[in-house]
Parts: C-alpha cells; sequence; structure tokens
C-alpha cells in the first residue's frame, strides 16, 4: 500500500479523518476533503506532510470537477460524508431531507463520475451507508432512505465501473463519535438497546472502520460487497 493516493471526501472530522490518519500512518498519500477548505488544509497539517486538504460540496458539482481534475491518479476513493437530518415522518421536513438525500445518493454518484479517469488499474471505491436503512433509530427517516440508497449505488457502480472495485461499509452505531457520545436521552437508550442485541455485546469502534477500510483495499476480489 506505500504511497498510493486515498482521497477521503468528508475526511475533515469523524471517521473520515480517523482513516485519513490511519492511512497516513501506514505510509500513503491522502487528500482529504470537506466543504471548509481551510479546516480541510488545517487537518491535512495536522496529519503531516503525506496529506493535503482540499475542499468540495456533494451539492456543488463544479467543486467535485475542480477536485478531481487537480489530481492526477487515486488508487482509492472513499466516500464518507453524511449530512445527519434528524427527521421523522410525524413533523417530516421535506426540504431538510431532500438536502440531505441530494448529497449522500447523486453527490456519491457525481464524485464517482468526476474521478472516473483518475483510477488506477487496480483502484477501488469505497462508501459508507449505515445500519440504520435496516434497523431504523428515533429521527432517522430521511437517513435511512439515503443508506438504502447508498447499496443500490454500489450494486449499479459495481457493473459499470469495472474492473474498479466497489465496496461499502455499513458501520451502524460507533463509540468513539459523537453521534453516540452525545446522544439525547431518547437515542441513547435505542443505542443501548441495540448494544445489548450484538453478537460480542459491545458497538465497534473507530479502529474496527479502519480494520474494515484497510480489508477492502487490501483483498483483490472483494467488490460489490457491504
Amino acid at each position: 500500500m506505500s504511497q498510493r493516493h486515498i482521497i477521503v471526501v468528508g475526511g475533515t472530522r469523524g471517521l473520515g479523518l480517523e482513516l485519513a490518519r490511519a492511512a497516513v500512518a501506514r505510509g500513503d498519500r491522502v487528500t482529504v476533503a470537506g466543504r471548509d477548505e481551510a479546516h480541510a488544509k488545517e487537518q491535512a497539517r495536522l496529519l503531516g506532510s503525506a496529506a493535503s486538504g482540499a475542499s468540495c460540496d456533494l451539492t456543488d458539482w463544479p467543486t467535485l470537477a475542480r477536485l478531481f481534475s487537480s489530481v492526477e491518479s487515486i488508487d482509492h476513493l472513499v466516500l464518507a460524508a453524511l449530512d445527519r437530518d434528524h427527521n421523522d415522518i410525524a413533523d417530516f421536513r421535506p426540504d431538510d431531507s431532500a438536502r440531505t438525500s441530494l448529497m449522500k445518493n447523486v453527490g456519491y454518484a457525481a464524485a464517482v463520475h468526476h474521478a472516473l479517469r483518475k483510477f488506477t488499474s487496480d483502484a477501488s471505491v469505497l462508501l459508507f451507508s449505515g445500519l440504520s436503512m435496516w434497523r431504523p433509530m428515533p429521527g432517522s427517516t430521511t437517513i435511512s432512505m439515503a443508506n438504502a440508497g447508498i447499496i443500490g449505488l454500489m450494486n449499479s457502480l459495481t457493473v459499470q465501473i469495472a474492473p474498479v472495485r466497489v465496496n461499502t461499509i455499513t458501520p451502524g452505531l460507533v463509540t468513539g463519535t459523537n453521534a453516540v457520545d452525545e446522544a439525547d436521552p431518547v437515542r441513547a437508550e435505542a443505542y443501548e438497546r441495540q448494544r445489548r442485541k450484538t453478537p460480542g455485546g459491545r458497538l465497534p469502534h473507530r479502529e474496527d472502520i479502519v480494520h474494515a477500510a484497510f480489508g477492502s483495499w487490501t483483498t483483490p476480489g472483494s467488490t460489490g460487497r457491504t
């Protein structure tokens, strides 16, 4: 994996940043991209000389074109950006839901579209979905829909852009993230019920997600998997 170039869209915070940090530690070159260019560059500075920061907005197509036109090649593209929309059907807010769905579904597809010509011969795409598509949580109406759409996108891309490999991580509830650690009481109770149902009696940690990502990159036959 030495000196492979990895682009992490949504890499300036949360799981995306954790994955970028681990990739740099393994000797890769990493570009972390987010909506705030100054924040992206600062996070890249903290990651070290093997990292660079860039800006893009998954609902602003010219910014995606600009990002991918600025790089020479891509070994692994990670799409980890998430816009949390706490939306229940009883008081459903269509405009908020539409913005989140546009970013998560159309935006992910648009990013791959603009990256196509830069993929290396053994490149891969890693999408981030979520357990809420199968097990909804309080307020997860929009995110449940958007996460399910990611699986449809993966199935389509697996066929359309082969031999580029496309896989999805569906992390569920991850300890060490703000979404879980700072949950309101209603969500915290739902998260605790979920924890008790897991075979190991624990929720995944951020390190588990990193290992899953590395596994998808280093397994040549892995594609169309979640």
